[in-house]
């Protein structure tokens, strides 16, 4: 049995969950070598796994069966790049008419949503939230009852109004407002909702995880009386990078609604996956337990500017790059984690 409860948080970030993918190859690969098991998958050393936008449709992939092995993942951690990859290359293009009935996204979305549905139709077919084959808490955001929307599998193995086409779930919390129409789901017992993708409050879900796990996991199983504290859990946090652009002040001192939109947009994105992580570092430093988390994301401040759409090959293979650099930088903080995963 796990010494630990293990929780894997994955932030949102369009195109550049490609990063925290590429980390996940390599958090594979070391599981692999340290457990002796070559068939290890992400989702063995994980207890419950927790994602946003791009990171829920990780999630997605990392907890969803084999249709001929029920009991595993269908996918590697190497495949749910390549899926990335390709889904980003096929979804993030629109025709000259789009572009120009949607003035590239003002008037309108900015893509096409039908790419993006066939896509997850094809590979997660008619998979249920329930199925998969661990917890766990994919975000979105309900715009007609104005409330955070939290998918997750305990809830639906338990209540047919919690279970959802996995499909339909990754596409509500990928749904980035302007960028995609907004989807009108339904539960297996076909009640509606209108969703919007979980960044717009929780781009960072590490805590949002964290209060999941406290609240219904009893992981390990002889604690049945109450979920797990801080001392006895490990996250890891795996972001799609921060602080890309910078605002000079004399640029934005008499900037107006209009100006401020976009910049807006992303300055609360990341500050709420800042402030998470700086909750995330607090707890775990009030325990004197700060090997128990870990947050990976780069700093993309030096960087080339990498927006959440463009999937153009150039930067395709500068996220790669990215996430394998993160993955090399953090090797030797990813190796003492993956010991604590293993832990007994």
């Amino acid at each position: 049995m796990a010494k630990y409860t293990r929780v894997l948080s994955i932030d949102g970030g369009g195109i550049r969950g490609i990063i925290p993918a590429q980390v996940g190859v390599s958090i594979e690969s070391k599981l692999q070598q340290k457990s002796g098991n070559p068939d290890a998958r992400i989702a063995d050393y994980f207890d419950l796994i927790a994602g946003t936008s791009a990171g829920g449709i990780l999630t997605c992939l990392y907890l969803c069966p084999d249709a001929e092995n029920p009991s595993r993942p269908r996918w590697t951690a190497q495949e749910a790049v390549n899926f990335s990859i390709k889904s980003g290359r096929d979804v993030f293009k629109s025709s000259l008419w789009q572009k120009l009935r949607s003035l590239d996204g003002l008037i309108d979305e900015k893509y096409p949503s039908d790419a993006l549905e066939q896509f997850f139709r094809e590979n997660f077919r008619d998979y249920k939230l329930s199925q998969l084959l661990k917890p766990c808490l994919i975000t979105s955001y309900d715009v007609e009852r104005r409330k955070a929307t939290f998918f997750n599998q305990i809830d639906a193995k338990k209540y047919p109004e919690a279970n959802y086409f996995i499909r339909d779930i990754a596409r509500a919390t990928s749904a980035a407002p302007s960028y995609f129409e907004i989807p009108k789901i339904y539960s297996l017992t076909n009640e509606s909702y209108a969703l919007i993708d979980g960044g717009v409050f929780a781009n960072n879900p590490a805590l949002c995880a964290y209060a999941e796990v406290r609240n219904k996991l009893r992981i390990p199983d002889d604690r049945p009386d109450r979920g797990p504290t801080a001392k006895d859990m490990v996250i890891l946090s795996l972001g799609t990078g921060e602080a890309q652009k910078k605002f000079p002040y004399e640029e934005v001192k008499n900037w107006g609604q209009v100006e401020w939109v976009e910049p807006l947009i992303s300055i609360m994105m990341t500050g709420v996956a800042e402030t998470v992580n700086y909750q995330m570092l607090q707890i775990f430093d009030a325990i004197e337990k700060p090997d128990q988390y870990l947050r990976i994301t780069p700093d993309l401040s030096k960087e080339q500017p990498l927006p959440i759409d463009d999937a153009s090959e150039p930067k395709i293979l500068e996220l790669v790059r990215i996430g394998k650099e993160q993955a090399e930088k953090y090797s030797e903080q990813l190796d003492k984690f993956i010991d604590l995963l293993l832990a007994e």
